[in-house]
C-alpha cells in the first residue's frame, strides 16, 4: 500500500500531535475550505473566480489562503496568461482527498442547519 505524501506545513505551524488538530490547523479557519469547496465542486481556478463567490471573502484573506494552499500542496500555481501574468489555482491529488469531508459537511449542514 502507498502512503500518501506529507502535506509540506510551517514549522511549529501545529499546535498537537492530534490529526484532527493538525488538519483544522491547515484547514480550520473561516474561509479556507470555502475556498477548497470552490475549486474542487464548482472548478473554480482564478482570484477573481474565488473573490466573486456569494461569501465575498476579503481580498487580503483571498490571497494569503490560496498562498497557504500552495505552500501546503494542496493547490498548485499555474500561470495562464503573461503581461501581466495571471495565475490559475488547481487542486492537487493531496485536495482530492478532502472531497468525502466536504460532502459530510454539506450532508450535516442539509440535515441540521437549514434556513
Amino acid at each position: 500500500m502507498n502512503k500518501a505524501p506529507m502535506i509540506k506545513v510551517e514549522v511549529g505551524l501545529y499546535r498537537s500531535h492530534c490529526s484532527i488538530a493538525r488538519t483544522l490547523d491547515l484547514l480550520g479557519d473561516k474561509w479556507t475550505l470555502l475556498i477548497m469547496r470552490d475549486a474542487l465542486f464548482f472548478d473554480v481556478s482564478t482570484f477573481a473566480g474565488f473573490s466573486q463567490r456569494p461569501e465575498r471573502v476579503p481580498s487580503n484573506l483571498l490571497a494569503a489562503r490560496l498562498k497557504k494552499l500552495v505552500a501546503a500542496g494542496l493547490m498548485d500555481k499555474v500561470a495562464y496568461q503573461q503581461r501581466p501574468t495571471r495565475y490559475q489555482y488547481l487542486p492537487t491529488a493531496a485536495a482530492q482527498e478532502l472531497i468525502p469531508a466536504l460532502r459530510a459537511l454539506k450532508q450535516f449542514g442539509d440535515s441540521y442547519l437549514r434556513d
